[in-house]
């Protein structure tokens, strides 16, 4: 289980070293291309360009979290297919933010990982990040998914 204080770390090393960050994408794009293209790649004209790089941002953020516990093994594109296909079940049967964190809580054991998603994307007023409404679904569908299939190993 992924503690609240390790994904600050993770967190905290990006914004300090920026290389760092760079380093965990190109990593992850030449050991995931899959996972990029299918969660992250399929979506990128529907979303801002700013959401798109919030995304990215908090995409290797857990990523990055999980991987400094343990190695992530190379996910098929039926792994990756599923875990997408669950988080947007969730998200097309209800089409509300709220209750769709709530079942996502409830089927992802990974708590601490939910509520980093849940306090970087919930709807705030305060947030330098502006986040349409689609976006935040789009975001919270693919961050759940990514936690769903990295929380298994």
């Amino acid at each position: 289980m992924i503690a609240a204080h390790q994904l600050d770390e993770t967190i905290l090393n990006f914004e300090n070293n920026a290389k760092e960050l760079d380093k965990l994408l190109d990593h992850v794009q030449e050991k995931q291309s899959l996972l990029i293209d299918i969660l992250i790649g399929t979506h990128a004209e529907l979303l801002t360009e700013e959401e798109m790089d919030y995304l990215l941002f908090l995409f290797l953020g857990i990523y990055g979290t999980f991987q400094k516990q343990a190695e992530v093994p190379i996910f098929t594109e039926q792994e990756i297919a599923k875990a997408e296909e669950f988080s947007w079940q969730i998200i097309n049967e209800n089409n509300d933010y709220n209750t769709a964190m709530d079942l996502f809580f409830a089927a992802i054991p990974e708590e601490d990982v939910m509520d980093f998603i849940d306090l970087s994307i919930a709807p705030d007023d305060e947030n330098e990040i502006k986040i349409t409404d689609p976006g935040r679904l789009i975001l919270l569908a693919v961050l759940a998914a990514l936690t769903k299939l990295l929380g298994k190993f």
